[in-house]
């Protein structure tokens, strides 16, 4: 059975799930795998141990499928939130990992460099440009870069982000309004600021 990717399909998906559909956990996870690679590299540089968590997360979904709730609200969500706690406790756990993120449990794991490609570049005055636009975009915060990250490359709303990111809505309104205010200061021409950050995320 085929299923699109639309929140109704994923609920849907769900609900097969927790009566033992194991095609609805396949489709899953290939609707899934690839963001959730994708974002996992966002917090540790280890594709092996990446693809070990998204596995064990799917692996659980399907032994627990018959006390997964109902209304799980953001199928989405859930599995990505599910993923980053998966990460966060192998980071935790493994000696080498939590050393390469200094112990930065206050601001966080997750770590994106913004870098605009140089085929943009057309000549060294855009180049000085795009090196203090880069600069500007790379001194968010790291929980600041994750929100803006979840909702406009992952397209999830402020709930689903929260959801991922285990704290309050109003936070991660917060987070992404600090940000983006931080970016109009910065890029006072709307025009420039929103094209640069859009430039990244789709």
């Amino acid at each position: 059975m085929s299923y699109p990717s639309s929140q109704c399909e994923e609920l849907a998906l769900w609900h097969d799930l927790r009566n033992s559909d194991e095609d609805a956990l396949a489709t899953l996870l290939r609707l899934y795998a690839k963001p959730l690679i994708s974002y996992g590299r966002k917090m540790i540089n280890d594709d092996s141990a990446i693809e070990d968590c998204i596995q064990e997360v799917f692996i659980q979904l399907w032994q627990y499928r018959h006390t997964l709730k109902e209304d799980v609200g953001s199928v989405k969500a859930y599995i990505f939130s599910s993923v980053r706690r998966r990460i966060l406790s192998e980071i935790k756990k493994n000696t080498f990992l939590t050393t390469q993120h200094n112990n930065l449990e206050s601001e966080g794991y997750f770590d994106i460099g913004f870098s605009i490609e140089e085929k943009i570049i057309q000549d060294e005055t855009e180049l000085q440009r795009v090196t203090i636009i880069n600069q500007h975009l790379n001194s968010l915060s790291k929980r600041q870069k994750e929100a803006i990250y979840l909702k406009y490359f992952k397209e999830l709303n402020n709930q689903e982000i929260a959801d991922i990111m285990g704290v309050k809505y109003q936070t991660v309104g917060n987070l992404i309004h600090d940000a983006l205010t931080f970016l109009r200061t910065v890029f006072p021409n709307d025009a420039v600021w929103l094209s640069v950050l859009f430039l990244y995320f789709n």
